[in-house]
């Protein structure tokens, strides 16, 4: 639901609150008993985080995933308050970085209101927590390293610098997967991506379109997508950083489920 970055950050904003306030809200949601060795506001908002973390299955006041009730009944405290919120760049003021961990999330704040960007089954906290034990389960440090890069300047802002990590870490992780496989050692990615068509076993299936040796199949037009302006693309947007994240991480995790049936001898 809400990554650990994106809950510090909203409740360390709601910790500015008075003790009153604080220890009404989280008697509201039943969860006093958690939060009452806290002496001050900031420990009292990061034992409430703690206990999300903790029990992210608890049900909230109206019978929905407690935290993204707690966190929507929060935003709603400032939203509207230009000296908390600035509506023009979407942004919390003294929170710079809570907009983007919110649009990673999958959730935004439109018409006052936070809301998921798309309805869909995909959960990207979940998916990501995947990606990243896969990585270190066959340690490609290396490759987790630039995902989390991108990741980071992504909640930063950087556009560019997040396009650049996040083929860099396909690049990387498919180098590494293809020599793995083949045993062999390859020159440059495009035949290492190749490989993994022809290999056995195969990453990329080329019955389900996903190499067909002519850049159209589905994991070549992926490649291609990463940086459509080669290694330098100069300028980006935050839709664009953010749907290249999302590709990434549901095509690779696919790639790294595969491998690691592989190794599993499944």
């Amino acid at each position: 639901m809400f990554s650990r970055a994106t809950l510090v950050d909203v409740f360390s904003l709601f910790s500015n609150q008075t003790h009153a306030v604080l220890d009404k809200f989280f008697f509201k949601y039943g969860i006093e008993e958690h939060i009452t060795t806290a002496s001050s506001k900031e420990n009292k908002a990061l034992a409430a985080v703690r206990y999300l973390i903790d029990n992210p299955d608890s049900k909230g006041i109206l019978g929905g995933n407690m935290a993204y009730e707690m966190v929507e009944e929060i935003l709603g405290f400032y939203v509207e308050n230009e000296y908390y919120y600035d509506e023009n760049s979407g942004e919390f003021n003294g929170y710079p970085k809570l907009k983007r961990l919110l649009l990673k999330d999958g959730f935004e704040i439109r018409d006052g209101q936070l809301v998921r960007m798309v309805d869909s089954t995909i959960d990207y906290i979940e998916n990501e927590s995947l990606l990243l034990k896969l990585l270190d389960k066959y340690k490609f440090s290396i490759a987790k390293g630039h995902y989390t890069q991108a990741v980071n300047a992504f909640t930063r802002g950087d556009w560019a610098a997040c396009n650049s990590q996040i083929r860099t870490f396909v690049e990387e992780l498919l180098c590494k997967l293809a020599e793995d496989i083949t045993g062999n050692k390859f020159s440059d990615s495009h035949s290492a991506r190749t490989a993994l068509s022809q290999s056995s076993p195969k990453l990329f299936y080329p019955e389900w379109n996903e190499w067909l040796n002519n850049g159209q199949g589905y994991f070549e037009t992926f490649w291609k997508r990463l940086h459509p302006q080669g290694s330098h693309p100069g300028l980006s947007s935050e839709n664009d950083s953010m749907f290249r994240l999302n590709i990434v991480q549901i095509s690779i995790l696919e790639v790294l489920r595969r491998y690691d049936d592989f190794k599993m001898g499944k």
